[in-house]
Formats: structure tokens, C-alpha cells, sequence
């Protein structure tokens, strides 16, 4: 399996290429074919598509509504595809293809230059299979926006304080990481302090009382205080590092002299434009409510257990969780390389970040995947021969496997959808396959095993991609319910959805869509005379129709499908609106408004 891989990877050029070339295929395929899935795909489409309608920008909005959750990277990299294609699902999906397929070039560009011919390809092969990569690769989001400038980022970084790094890395570390603040907020900064941090805890020797005053503020930060407590070692470590002999020459290699206004030139004149047009609330939103109050508390029901990271990489790490695992063993051996080291910290020191923080979701680690397949790639090229993947790694590998399967066969029972048991079954078949193979492969020839395990996964994705994916999303509520509508529609009447709860549907419908969250809302709009089809979910109709008196609902239609982020079948009903008796001065409006339950 190695001189397979040797052969068809003659230069680092190609090598690079090749992966990225895979990974763009792998990612691209399938995607004009599903519509926007889940309220994070709708969000960001739509308002990429909403900006360009208006000409804007500057300030990103949904459903005319102010949208002020992340930063405008992909919202300007979304524009930019629908100028291109037009606007549709692939153009949305577009920038996170390219971008994705672009982290794996530059990963697989990383283990050709370190350790040889044919280790880009797998690097490529294992990162580009891994469950969470292919999901965001190929999702209207900002996290591969901001995976490949953090990891460019981290790789610049490494070369900077190993003291290889010329100019031009300095360059790529400001830059990237501009690019990357512009995407998704302080991540990657976060990831160079805590990879910092990591760094100098793992070179340094710990008394007795210092690991009871860790173990004391770890314990108060996931107990209440949150990632506040690495305060403390920060300060610890920059004092010791600004102490140490070459500890300033260190930071004088980052160039920070031009590096930091480099960095505001790029990110401030987005950001003082921001908030000027929104008195402030852009960065009060952005930054206090989904930085600092996310790590401070659970946002949106997403806070779990200590440990949440560790225990969801038996299925977000695979294929390669497994050979990582092997690594542990000779732990202190990697500690001694330079290199080594560093992927371990960038692999850990975030991960105590986001242990801390209280939000948590899977996909906030992928910043560091890239760190572990590189740790996992290095052992096998070099170290393999020599030993083999033991019976820890395997068994996780089995572990990892065996619950990617089960979610498979277990979504179209969750979903009462029997029409997708079958491309489940077949996906899950496939992956049970790969997963015995590579662990009775892992012990004699862990390279063909680590191999054999992911394109087994690809394989079995390509059939999610080509037959539960597109059969999911015929059957997914809110674009239904938006062709449905614009069925119906007359040719004077404007569409009002009513307390919306599909985001998907926005994206279907006509520009000129409204959006009422109360029935104030529908009564002012029916008063003004404007003909009206109204979308509401049917719990939502039936106490409209039976608490508001003063408006007129007749049904028109209704449509049934499956609400993703509800995890069950639903129904939007479509209706008139007229109001059946006027009222003067909005006493009316005013007395229904108040029957009306929150």
C-alpha cells in the first residue's frame, strides 16, 4: 500500500494537488442535488443572498432582521459565488468545497515535506474522510472559512517559533490570521495562545504544588468560572517565557512590530463600518453574546459534560482516532522532537479551552484535526515498522466504526423516513466492512490499515451523498413548504410567514417575503390592504386562528415533512388573511395582542 501511494505521487507539487483535487470532488459532489439542511445553512445563505439584493456590504441580515452572529468572510465569499453561478444551493456550498479542499492540500503539502513521498496523500485521505470535516467541507457555514487561515495559521507559527520561519511566514501567521478573525471571531488566536500555553506546560517540570493549583483552577473553570482560570497560566508563562534566555528574540520572530497593524488594516475597516451602521450592536452581539457569554454559559441547550471533546472523537476523529490512540504509549518519545511537540500541544491546548468553555459542539475542535493527523501520519511513516497499532487503538477504532454505523441505520428510524433505510443500510455496511478490515490490518501493516479504513468511509459517504442525502432533503419540511407557497401565490399577494421556525423556507421564497411575529403584525399588514398568504407551523395557526378574533384565516393548503432541527415529521399550514371587522387607532389590535399567550 505504501509504494502504491509512492507511485502516484511523484513530486510534492502533485502530491498536494492530488489530495486537494480528491477532497474538492469528494466535497463538491452532490451538493446541487440537497437542499440547505438545518437553520445554520439557511441563516447563512440567506443572508449572503439578502446582502446582495441590497448591494450591502457591511451588515449581514435574515429575513430583514439584523444578523449579527458571526463576522463577514463568508458572507463576502457566498456574494462572490452567487455573482458567479447564481444563486443556488452550490453556489452557497461553494466557498466551504473550495476551502475545505484547500485545508487538505495544505496538510498534505505538510506531511510531503516532513516525512516523504505518499504521506500527503494519506494525511489528505485521513482528513478529508473524517465525519465532521466532510459535513462542514460540504455545508453553508463559516467553519471551513475559518479552518483553513487557523490552520495556515498555526503551521506559520510553528515554523516562526522553531526559528525556520523567514519573512514570508510571518507574513502568511498576520495575515491568516486576520483572514480568520474576519471569519469566525478571536478562534485562531485563541488557538496560538492555548498551543502557547500547551507548549510551555508540556517543557516544563511540575512540583507538587503546582499541579494541585492547576488541577484547583481547572476544577473551578468547569465547575463555574469557565475559561477565565487560563488567565493565570497565561501570565505564569509569559513571565517565564519573557525571562528565559532567546525569550524575546522568540517573540521578536513573530514580527509583531508590523504584524499587528497588518492585522488591524485588515480586520478594522470591516468592524469600525460594522458597528457604525448598527450603534455598536454588530460587536456587542458578536463578540459579548457569542464569545464571552457562550463560554460563560450554555448557549441554545448546547452545554454537556467534561469530556465531551474526548468521547465524541471516537466518531468525529474517524478513521484515524485509532492509530492516534497508539501514539499515548510512547508519549515521552514525541515530547523529545520539536516538531512532535508542537502538534501535541496545538491537539491539547485547545481542547482544555473548550473543555472549560461552556458551549459545547463537536465541530469547535476541528481546528486541531489537522495537528492529529499529522501526529497520526508522522508514526506511521516512521515509526511503524517498528510497532504496531495496539490493542487500545484498535478496539477504539472499532468503537468509532461501530457508532458511525449505528447513526446511520439509526437516522431513518429517528426521522420515521423508511424511504432512506436502505441507502442507510448500504452506507452502514460499507463502513462496518472498512472498519474489520482496517483493524485486522492495523497490527501487521498499520499504513494499509489507516488506508483501507478511509477510503472505506469515502466510500461509504459517496452513498450518503448520492442516495440518503438528496432522498432526506425531497421530504425536508421548510423547502416544500416554500414551493407550496409560491404555488399558491396570487398574483397580488405577498407571502408573510408567521413566527418563522424553518429557516430553510426564506431561501425559497421571493425577495419581497415578510416576516410577522405576531398578529399586530398581520393585522397592520391586512389593514393596509395588501392581499396576504400566510406560512405558519400548524400549532401556531390554530392559536392564531382561534385567539385573534379580528382576522379573517381561511386554509388554503397545508404541507407535511421533516423538521431536522425537531427531528420529526411537522406541518406548515399555508392560509389567507383578511380582517372581518376594522378597529380605530389600534384599540383593537392592541386588546387581541394581549390575549395572545407568548
Amino acid at each position: 500500500m505504501r509504494r502504491w501511494f509512492e507511485r502516484i505521487t511523484v513530486t510534492p507539487g502533485r502530491e498536494a494537488a492530488v489530495a486537494g483535487a480528491l477532497a474538492f470532488a469528494l466535497f463538491f459532489a452532490g451538493t446541487a442535488d440537497v437542499p440547505l439542511l438545518g437553520r445554520d445553512e439557511a441563516r447563512f445563505a440567506q443572508a449572503a443572498r439578502e446582502m446582495l439584493d441590497r448591494g450591502d456590504l457591511v451588515v449581514p441580515t435574515f429575513a430583514g432582521e439584523g444578523r449579527y452572529h458571526k463576522p463577514i468572510l463568508h458572507y463576502w465569499c457566498t456574494m462572490a459565488s452567487y455573482r458567479v453561478l447564481g444563486v443556488s444551493e452550490r453556489a452557497a456550498r461553494l466557498p466551504s468545497n473550495l476551502a475545505g479542499a484547500l485545508v487538505i492540500a495544505l496538510v498534505a503539502a505538510t506531511a510531503r515535506r516532513r516525512f516523504g513521498a505518499g504521506s500527503g496523500l494519506l494525511a489528505g485521505l485521513l482528513l478529508a474522510a473524517t465525519p465532521v470535516v466532510w459535513v462542514e467541507a460540504r455545508a453553508c457555514t463559516a467553519d471551513m472559512l475559518l479552518l483553513l487561515p487557523t490552520v495556515a495559521t498555526m503551521l506559520a507559527f510553528e515554523r516562526l517559533l522553531a526559528g525556520d520561519g523567514r519573512r514570508r511566514d510571518a507574513l502568511v501567521f498576520w495575515v491568516a490570521m486576520a483572514l480568520a478573525i474576519l471569519a469566525k471571531g478571536p478562534v485562531a488566536p485563541a488557538w496560538v495562545v492555548c498551543t502557547g500555553l500547551a507548549l510551555w506546560a508540556l517543557g516544563r517540570r511540575w512540583r507538587a504544588w503546582e499541579v494541585a493549583l492547576a488541577a484547583v483552577l481547572l476544577g473551578l473553570g468547569w465547575w463555574r468560572l469557565g475559561p477565565v482560570v487560563l488567565v493565570v497560566p497565561a501570565v505564569a508563562a509569559a513571565a517565564q517565557l519573557l525571562r528565559s534566555p532567546g525569550g524575546w528574540q522568540a517573540v521578536a520572530r513573530l514580527r509583531p512590530a508590523w504584524g499587528l497593524p497588518l492585522l488591524l488594516a485588515i480586520t478594522a475597516p470591516w468592524a469600525v463600518a460594522a458597528s457604525l451602521a448598527t450603534g455598536g450592536a454588530f460587536l456587542r452581539e458578536a463578540i459579548g453574546t457569542h464569545v464571552v457569554a457562550r463560554g460563560l454559559s450554555a448557549f441554545e441547550s448546547h452545554g454537556f459534560f467534561v469530556g465531551f471533546y474526548v468521547v465524541t472523537a471516537v466518531v468525529a476523529m474517524f478513521p484515524w482516532v485509532g492509530p492516534l490512540v497508539g501514539l499515548l504509549p510512547p508519549l515521552q518519545h514525541w515530547l523529545a522532537d520539536r516538531r512532535q511537540r508542537f502538534l501535541l500541544a496545538w491537539l491539547i491546548g485547545p481542547l482544555v479551552l473548550l473543555e472549560l468553555y461552556q458551549t459545547k459542539l463537536v465541530h469547535y475542535w476541528m481546528p486541531s484535526y489537522a495537528a492529529g493527523v499529522l501526529l497520526v501520519v508522522g508514526w506511521l511513516w516512521t515509526a511503524a515498522p517498528a510497532r504496531r497499532v495496539g490493542l487500545g487503538g484498535r478496539f477504539v477504532h472499532a468503537l468509532g466504526g461501530a457508532a458511525l454505523a449505528a447513526a446511520l441505520l439509526a437516522l431513518p428510524f429517528v426521522v420515521s423516513l423508511p424511504s432512506i433505510v436502505p441507502a442507510g443500510a448500504a452506507a452502514a455496511a460499507l463502513v462496518v466492512a472498512a472498519t474489520v478490515a482496517a483493524v485486522v490490518l492495523l497490527r501487521p501493516r498499520p499504513i494499509a490499515g489507516a488506508a483501507v479504513g478511509a477510503l472505506g468511509l469515502v466510500l461509504a459517504l459517496l452513498v450518503v451523498t448520492a442516495l440518503y442525502l438528496p432522498e432526506l432533503g425531497q421530504h425536508t419540511l421548510g423547502p416544500l413548504a416554500a414551493k407550496r407557497a409560491v404555488e399558491l401565490r396570487g398574483p397580488d399577494e405577498k407571502i408573510v410567514v408567521f413566527k418563522p421556525r424553518d429557516e430553510e423556507i426564506f431561501f425559497y421564497l421571493p425577495a419581497d417575503v415578510r416576516t410577522c411575529r405576531d398578529a399586530g403584525c398581520m393585522a397592520s399588514l391586512a389593514d393596509a390592504g395588501a392581499a396576504l398568504l400566510g406560512v405558519a407551523r400548524r400549532d401556531d395557526f390554530e392559536r392564531l386562528r382561534a385567539e385573534w378574533r379580528a382576522v379573517r384565516l381561511d386554509e388554503a393548503g397545508r404541507v407535511t415533512g421533516v423538521h431536522l432541527g425537531r427531528a420529526r415529521w411537522d406541518e406548515q399550514v399555508l392560509f389567507r388573511v383578511s380582517r372581518t371587522r376594522p378597529h380605530r387607532d389600534g384599540a383593537a389590535a392592541s386588546v387581541d395582542r394581549r390575549r395572545m399567550r407568548p
